[in-house]
């Protein structure tokens, strides 16, 4: 492991497997061994791994949303790399809970501002209710945005929205607030975890993903360096 003198690395993503909460539409992900058998007297174990790659911690392309958007191998595969904002609000306990701009604006006035080039990591509470399943994760409510909060982080000219729960869009939004990040090339994380061990309000992000051609989306590791 490397170590980096005064640095601390904190992994903000998910163990992958198949009992996850997601939404009942998608496929969890199966993990199949057709060889384990020996070659020469050397043993190897060869998988089958099948999953919809909007489960977990994954990044949303704008082909999720747009049929002629970029699918994931188009994307700078550098984007998960660079700094970030963490934007801590207390929101564990008020379910459903819709983010807005104002909101956003009034934290940053107590804060710090946020700057164009800038990931934003939405630290609320909400990844508490991942190992306790579906029901508690997403079908008594989470976290996501408001419309107008979509749009204000494209005026800002943010890289990536991070966030704990399985969608920036609710009931109430459709697709909407997707649609107008990942139309203006504000990419998507979701699905995120110990956001709360990131003491500081601001780190670096670090992580890539495999390109994956026609992908509208994949499973991604990512990390957090404070």
């Amino acid at each position: 492991m490397i170590k980096l003198e005064g640095i601390k690395f904190i992994d903000i993503s998910y163990i992958v497997k198949n009992k996850m909460p997601a939404d009942p539409a998608l496929k969890l992900p199966t993990l199949e061994f057709f060889s384990n058998e020996g070659v020469n007297g050397q043993l190897h174990n060869l998988e089958v791994i099948s999953y919809c790659p909007h489960t977990g911690t994954h990044m949303d392309a704008p082909f999720h949303i747009d049929t002629n958007g970029d699918s994931i191998e188009k994307l700078d595969p550098t984007l998960l790399i660079g700094p970030a904002v963490v934007v801590s609000l207390d929101y564990s306990d008020r379910r459903p809970c819709v983010i807005t701009a104002d909101i956003i604006k009034k934290w940053e006035k107590s804060n710090i501002e946020i700057q164009k080039g800038d990931a934003v990591l939405l630290n609320t509470g909400h990844s508490k209710y991942w190992e306790s399943g579906k029901e508690e994760y997403i079908e008594k409510g989470y976290v996501c945005l408001s419309t107008d909060l979509a749009k204000y982080f494209v005026d800002k000219g943010v890289r990536f929205v991070g966030l704990e729960s399985i969608s920036v869009d609710g009931p109430e939004t459709g697709t909407e607030a997707h649609k107008i990040l990942l139309g203006n090339n504000v990419y998507i994380v979701e699905n995120l975890t110990n956001l709360d061990k990131i003491e500081s309000k601001r780190c670096i992000t670090m992580g890539t993903f495999p390109a994956v051609k026609g992908a509208s989306g994949v499973w991604i590791r990512l990390l957090a360096l404070v």
